[in-house]
Protein backbone atom coordinates (compact mmCIF):
# COMPACT_ATOMS: atom_id res chain seq x y z
CA UNK A 1 0.00 0.00 0.00
CA UNK A 2 1.25 3.41 -1.21
CA UNK A 3 1.66 5.80 1.66
CA UNK A 4 -0.58 8.70 1.67
CA UNK A 5 1.87 10.79 2.74
CA UNK A 6 4.46 10.29 0.35
CA UNK A 7 2.39 12.78 -2.16
CA UNK A 8 2.00 15.72 0.33
CA UNK A 9 5.81 15.58 1.25
CA UNK A 10 6.26 15.77 -2.35
CA UNK A 11 3.89 18.97 -2.17
CA UNK A 12 5.17 20.19 0.19
CA UNK A 13 8.74 20.14 -0.79
CA UNK A 14 7.41 21.30 -4.62
CA UNK A 15 5.87 23.88 -3.16
CA UNK A 16 8.70 25.45 -0.63
CA UNK A 17 10.57 25.56 -4.55
CA UNK A 18 7.79 27.52 -6.22
CA UNK A 19 7.29 30.36 -3.76
CA UNK A 20 8.62 33.47 -4.13
CA UNK A 21 8.82 34.50 -0.34
CA UNK A 22 10.80 30.71 0.42
CA UNK A 23 13.92 31.03 2.37
CA UNK A 24 16.77 29.57 0.92
CA UNK A 25 16.77 26.91 2.77
CA UNK A 26 13.78 25.65 1.84
CA UNK A 27 13.97 26.37 -2.19
CA UNK A 28 14.75 23.51 -4.20
CA UNK A 29 17.33 22.45 -6.42
CA UNK A 30 15.24 22.79 -9.83
CA UNK A 31 14.41 26.18 -8.96
CA UNK A 32 17.73 27.44 -7.89
CA UNK A 33 18.97 26.21 -11.10
CA UNK A 34 16.71 28.30 -13.11
CA UNK A 35 17.50 31.00 -10.82
CA UNK A 36 21.24 30.67 -11.14
CA UNK A 37 20.61 30.41 -15.26
CA UNK A 38 19.03 34.07 -15.36
CA UNK A 39 21.53 35.55 -13.34
CA UNK A 40 24.40 34.24 -14.98
CA UNK A 41 23.07 34.51 -18.98
CA UNK A 42 21.80 38.29 -19.08
CA UNK A 43 20.56 37.24 -23.22
CA UNK A 44 18.50 34.84 -21.33
CA UNK A 45 14.40 36.27 -20.78
CA UNK A 46 13.28 33.15 -18.99
CA UNK A 47 13.85 29.47 -18.04
CA UNK A 48 12.05 26.74 -17.07
CA UNK A 49 12.92 23.30 -15.95
CA UNK A 50 10.45 20.46 -16.57
CA UNK A 51 10.66 17.03 -15.57
CA UNK A 52 7.91 13.89 -14.64
CA UNK A 53 6.72 13.93 -10.74
CA UNK A 54 6.79 10.79 -8.72
CA UNK A 55 4.15 8.58 -10.18
CA UNK A 56 2.81 11.79 -12.48
CA UNK A 57 2.72 13.44 -15.22
CA UNK A 58 5.63 16.00 -16.66
CA UNK A 59 4.61 19.27 -15.51
CA UNK A 60 6.89 22.56 -14.85
CA UNK A 61 8.67 22.14 -11.12
CA UNK A 62 10.55 25.27 -11.44
CA UNK A 63 10.58 28.44 -13.55
CA UNK A 64 11.16 32.28 -13.74
CA UNK A 65 7.69 32.67 -14.15
CA UNK A 66 5.16 31.57 -11.38
CA UNK A 67 2.28 31.00 -13.64
CA UNK A 68 4.17 28.37 -15.65
CA UNK A 69 4.67 26.28 -12.21
CA UNK A 70 2.73 22.78 -12.66
CA UNK A 71 2.03 23.52 -16.37
CA UNK A 72 1.82 19.85 -18.39
CA UNK A 73 4.68 19.46 -20.54
CA UNK A 74 3.68 20.48 -24.46
CA UNK A 75 4.97 19.69 -27.91
CA UNK A 76 7.90 21.27 -26.70
CA UNK A 77 8.64 19.44 -23.92
CA UNK A 78 8.09 16.06 -25.45
CA UNK A 79 9.95 16.74 -28.74
CA UNK A 80 13.11 17.15 -26.93
CA UNK A 81 12.56 14.30 -24.74
CA UNK A 82 11.88 11.69 -27.63
CA UNK A 83 14.78 13.42 -29.72
CA UNK A 84 17.23 13.87 -27.31
CA UNK A 85 17.93 17.27 -29.34
CA UNK A 86 17.27 20.93 -28.82
CA UNK A 87 13.77 21.62 -30.09
CA UNK A 88 13.98 25.33 -31.42
CA UNK A 89 11.19 27.68 -31.86
CA UNK A 90 11.30 31.28 -33.60
CA UNK A 91 8.76 33.59 -32.26
CA UNK A 92 7.76 36.96 -32.97
CA UNK A 93 6.86 39.26 -29.74
CA UNK A 94 6.64 43.00 -29.86
CA UNK A 95 7.27 42.71 -33.20
CA UNK A 96 10.74 41.07 -33.05
CA UNK A 97 11.87 37.86 -33.36
CA UNK A 98 12.98 35.73 -30.09
CA UNK A 99 14.13 32.05 -29.89
CA UNK A 100 12.58 29.66 -27.44
CA UNK A 101 14.24 26.64 -26.93
CA UNK A 102 13.97 23.66 -25.23
CA UNK A 103 16.92 21.51 -24.10
CA UNK A 104 16.81 17.81 -22.58
CA UNK A 105 18.08 17.66 -19.33
CA UNK A 106 19.82 14.49 -17.97
CA UNK A 107 21.50 13.54 -14.99
CA UNK A 108 25.31 13.44 -14.06
CA UNK A 109 24.78 9.55 -15.53
CA UNK A 110 23.45 10.90 -18.59
CA UNK A 111 20.01 9.61 -17.69
CA UNK A 112 17.53 11.83 -19.21
CA UNK A 113 15.48 13.88 -16.64
CA UNK A 114 13.87 16.62 -18.05
CA UNK A 115 14.22 19.50 -19.74
CA UNK A 116 14.81 22.92 -19.95
CA UNK A 117 13.20 25.78 -21.87
CA UNK A 118 14.96 29.14 -22.43
CA UNK A 119 13.55 31.76 -23.67
CA UNK A 120 16.23 34.54 -25.48
CA UNK A 121 16.08 38.25 -25.54
CA UNK A 122 16.11 39.61 -29.16
CA UNK A 123 19.48 40.80 -30.12
CA UNK A 124 20.65 42.92 -33.39
CA UNK A 125 22.49 39.64 -34.57
CA UNK A 126 20.37 36.37 -33.14
CA UNK A 127 21.24 33.56 -35.37
CA UNK A 128 19.74 30.19 -34.26
CA UNK A 129 23.19 28.27 -34.27
CA UNK A 130 24.50 31.04 -31.73
CA UNK A 131 21.62 30.46 -29.55
CA UNK A 132 21.84 27.05 -29.43
CA UNK A 133 24.89 26.93 -28.84
CA UNK A 134 24.36 28.88 -25.62
CA UNK A 135 21.45 27.06 -24.76
CA UNK A 136 23.50 23.78 -24.59
CA UNK A 137 26.07 25.47 -22.46
CA UNK A 138 22.99 26.82 -19.78
CA UNK A 139 21.99 23.32 -19.66
CA UNK A 140 25.71 21.69 -19.31
CA UNK A 141 26.01 24.25 -16.60
CA UNK A 142 22.68 22.86 -14.79
CA UNK A 143 23.61 19.40 -15.38
CA UNK A 144 26.61 19.62 -13.77
CA UNK A 145 24.89 20.08 -10.62
CA UNK A 146 22.38 17.13 -10.92
CA UNK A 147 23.74 13.98 -9.80
CA UNK A 148 20.08 12.66 -9.90
CA UNK A 149 17.01 13.46 -10.44
CA UNK A 150 15.78 12.99 -6.91
CA UNK A 151 18.36 15.38 -6.07
CA UNK A 152 16.10 18.11 -8.38
CA UNK A 153 13.38 17.48 -5.64
CA UNK A 154 15.47 18.58 -2.66
CA UNK A 155 16.19 21.30 -0.86
CA UNK A 156 19.40 23.80 -2.41
CA UNK A 157 22.07 23.79 -0.23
Amino acid sequence: MKNPLTGVITALVLIGGWSAAAAPANKALAQQLVEEAMAKHPQVSGVELSSTLPGKSCVTIASTDAKDLGEKCDEDEFAAMKTNKPFVEKEKEEGKEIYDITMPLHDAAGKLIGTVGLDFKPGPIQQEPEVVALAKQVVREMESQVPTKDKLFEPAK
